[in-house]
């Protein structure tokens, strides 16, 4: 029996007037389509849904698929396929060949060949471009790039359609097409496990697929090499550690590639494998265990780096009744004492090239910056900068984050900017750059320091000058970066850098149970989460009356005159009665319910209004704006209701940076009434509300709920069951494996023996450090393998 062709199908031909939805993760589209020609019911107009590599607005399609009927939406038509059209009529065709597609043909040229050859010319040249000498007046260069660029454009559409039948989006296609070219589809073919180490975004499922439909055995080698990069890549991103082992790896590996119930290859496949992908420079293996390439060179050379300022000499040394002297005087202007911990981490960091300062909630971390930036500030003799938000100001501030950057401005009243925006990343910079900057500092002084990832912190510390003097700041106990890597604490445990540990609480003394509680988690000592105090309490409740609680908590806290910038829900899931998600849509109705001044714009499940509270998820360079950024939003502007609008937009006011966004860019914001505590970090708020749930529980660690209750500043409400919330003391999470500690202490000669350390019984014969992994060439290899990721993203 012969098989029916898509075209026999029921079809719509029309342009597409409106992309009323779209998903960037799943490519599920909801189009507003004008009918040119169908053979359906529809009339006018018609509803179509699908999933699409891409559409544009104002172009032509044809959609083959079949009529569904919504319960809510009424008839729709489903589309199984669809198929960009070209123009069909002169004055379609004239435009079409006068756009930029077809550089050097104006207007004229356009309607002097469809003059000539009529509405089917672009069939005509394709066919034989000799068609075009009959026009008269076109170059032989021109007609041949005519000709060209219809039969790219024609073939570029065949690879584009099979990428979509192959599951791959819109960008997913552009990247593939920009890399491969005309050799696409032979890719796709013969080599798919190519695109796991070419292409960042495609992960090992995705290649193992499309190769294993065609034909590819599962014992294939490129399968073999795909899945150990995979591997690698997987679980340094997913655990966070900056290296794995070698039998770690073999049994991934296996249980990644088994088929059939049967394991492909032998830890003799696996070896002559990784020996390859070594000498290729796609992995490092050192002292037996395995990086990726730009995570081995981050820790390692910052190593390096952290050697050359601590060892630069300088005659700069202030001694011991200079800066008393300096303190004496600040405490006297501020009214304030400081304990021997604060003196001290104020003498070593105007002394030591590099300090550290560490501490919990309610420590003075902030008073000790102040000081350190006042004391050096005298004892320089800085007063002509009398601005202290000068550019020229040589004592910097930062913070890994634009929120974290903003509190440390706010509680020091000095300027603070990102790490970022220190060293020069900004909209022009590329993924792979080295950026090299000459920073104006004589001081830097870095917040927040658990939050710095490994990356990161290499490209700070390649830009600081040797004669610099580095302040790190932060809480041990918080979670780590997101990032590969455990730098703070790695740095604190090397023993190559002054510390100096807060322990002194004050804000207790203040009455703040909420600081006595988290000292209590981190010393491990006796709680009672039961116990009712001034500023918290916990409220026992199952997971279907979270939402309810959590309205009902809010609406009484409104009704006390807080608003949305008060109140801060936090959870470590999205889904369920209890997550993210479900807490968003309950708490927006509450704080920011819907009225005839506001407008708002529908994507998918959520409705963004006027004057939501939202957070970016994915980092976006060109505008200077980072995953987990929260703003407002300022203004909907919608086409149908603004005669000057051509397409649904939003405002972003992120502190006075107001950032446009499409509809089609709208899977980069999230609501923020309630977030993860990992997007909160670095944040401080006058009310915390966080559920504690059973279903929580493989995010329920230590560190996750110790890092939530030091975002509440005035009032802390748990709820929930309280034996999640004792489960999650005792849970320490995963260990990060890393090896900045190791490094450090082969730069500065210090032997194992010396700081009580074991050596590690994973180690194997110290092998030769790679000689080849260089900044020049670096970034011929890919960076993160499976990631639509640049490092900054992990920060």
């Amino acid at each position: 029996m012969e098989q029916s062709s898509i075209y026999d199908e029921n079809y719509i031909i029309g342009e597409v007037e409106r992309v009323i939805f779209q998903s960037e993760k799943t490519r599920f589209f909801v189009l507003k389509v004008t009918i040119d020609e169908t053979n359906t019911n529809f009339v006018f107009d018609a509803i179509v849904t699908g999933y699409f590599h891409d559409i544009t607005e104002g172009e032509t399609y044809r959609f083959t698929g079949g009529i569904t009927n919504h319960a809510r939406f009424g008839e729709q038509f489903n589309a199984t396929h669809f198929k960009r059209e070209l123009p069909k009529t002169d004055e379609g065709v004239i435009q079409y060949l006068a756009s930029d597609t077809f550089k050097g043909i104006g207007l004229k040229t356009a309607e002097k060949i469809v003059a000539k050859l009529g509405y089917n010319a672009l069939e005509i040249i394709s066919d034989d471009k000799d068609a075009l000498k009959a026009v008269g007046g076109l170059s032989r260069s021109k007609i041949d790039m005519i000709h060209h660029t219809i039969l790219e454009n024609k073939k570029t559409e065949e690879i584009i359609i099979r990428l979509n039948e192959l599951g791959f989006g819109a960008r997913m296609s552009a990247k593939i097409l920009k890399h491969y070219g005309d050799h696409t589809l032979k890719i796709l073919e013969k080599s798919p496990y190519r695109m796991v180490a070419d292409i960042d975004g495609i992960g090992f499922n995705t290649a193992d697929k499309i190769a294993l439909a065609q034909g590819i055995q599962p014992d294939d080698i490129g399968r073999l090499k795909a899945g150990l990069l995979y591997i690698v890549e997987d679980i340094t991103l997913s655990t966070g550690h900056t290296y794995i082992g070698h039998e770690i790896l073999n049994v991934e590996l296996k249980k990644l590639l088994e088929y059939n119930g049967q394991d492909q290859f032998e830890d003799e496949d696996i070896e002559g494998v990784l020996t390859e992908l070594k000498q290729d420079e796609k992995i490092v293996v050192f002292e037996g265990k395995i990086y990726l390439p730009t995570i081995f060179y981050a820790e390692h050379k910052s190593a390096d780096e952290i050697y050359r300022i601590v060892k630069y000499m300088d005659s700069e040394d202030f001694d011991e009744e200079q800066v008393d002297e300096e303190l004496e005087e600040i405490e006297r202007d501020e009214q304030i004492t400081y304990n021997d911990e604060q003196t001290s981490a104020i003498h070593s960091a105007v002394n030591e090239k590099i300090s550290i300062i560490t501490g919990g909630p309610g420590t003075g971390k902030t008073t000790i910056v102040k000081g350190i930036i006042g004391c050096y500030h005298s004892l320089k003799g800085y007063e002509e900068f009398e601005e202290y938000d000068e550019g020229e100001y040589p004592i910097k501030l930062v913070a890994p984050t634009g929120r974290a950057a903003k509190r440390l401005s706010e509680s020091t009243g000095i300027e603070a900017s990102t790490i970022h925006r220190l060293i020069g990343w900004g909209q022009d910079t590329e993924k792979d750059d080295f950026l090299d900057i000459e920073l104006n500092a004589k001081m830097i002084i870095i917040d927040e320091m658990s939050m710095v990832d490994t990356w990161l912190f290499y490209q700070l510390l390649r830009n600081v000058p040797s004669e610099t003097k580095l302040v790190f700041v932060g809480d041990r106990d918080q979670l780590p970066s997101v990032g590969p890597g455990k730098v703070f604490n790695d740095l604190i445990e090397s023993d190559v850098i002054k510390v100096t540990e807060l322990t002194k609480i004050y804000r207790q003394g203040e009455g703040s149970s909420i600081i006595k509680l988290a000292h209590d988690i981190k010393e491990e000592k006796p709680i009672d989460i039961r116990m009712k105090f001034r500023d918290r309490v916990f409220i026992t409740a199952n997971i279907s009356q979270i939402s309810g609680l959590v309205d009902n908590i809010v609406s009484r806290a409104v009704e006390k005159g807080y608003d949305m910038r008060d109140i801060q829900v936090l959870a470590p899931i999205y889904r369920g009665n209890a997550g993210i998600n479900k807490l968003n849509q309950v708490l927006q109705e509450i704080l920011n319910p819907l009225d005839e001044d506001k407008e708002e714009i529908k994507f998918g499940d959520i409705q963004f209004r006027t004057g939501d509270k939202v957070l970016q998820l994915i980092n976006r360079r060109e505008d200077n704006i980072f995953n987990g950024d929260s703003g407002i939003i300022d203004e909907v502007i919608l086409k149908d209701g603004d005669a000057k609008a051509e397409k649904d937009m939003l405002i972003v006011d992120y502190d006075g940076r107001h950032i446009a966004y499409e509809r089609k860019d709208l899977s980069e914001l999230a609501h923020a009434y309630c977030t993860s505590i990992h997007k909160a970090q670095g944040s401080e708020y006058p009310i915390v509300i966080m559920p504690l749930v059973k279903s929580y529980r493989h995010m329920l660690i230590k560190n996750i709920i110790y890092t939530g209750i030091t975002r509440a500043k005035e009032s802390l409400i748990l709820c929930g069951d309280e034996k999640a919330f004792y489960d999650a003391l005792s849970n320490e999470g995963i260990t990060r494996h890393t090896t900045l500690i190791e490094a450090l202490h082969d730069k500065f000669g210090i032997t194992q023996e010396a700081v009580g350390h074991a050596p590690d019984a994973d180690h194997v014969d110290r092998e030769v450090r790679p000689v080849r992994l260089t900044e020049e060439n670096l970034f011929k290899i890919p960076a993160m393998i499976n990631m639509d990721k640049t490092p900054y993203d992990f920060s």
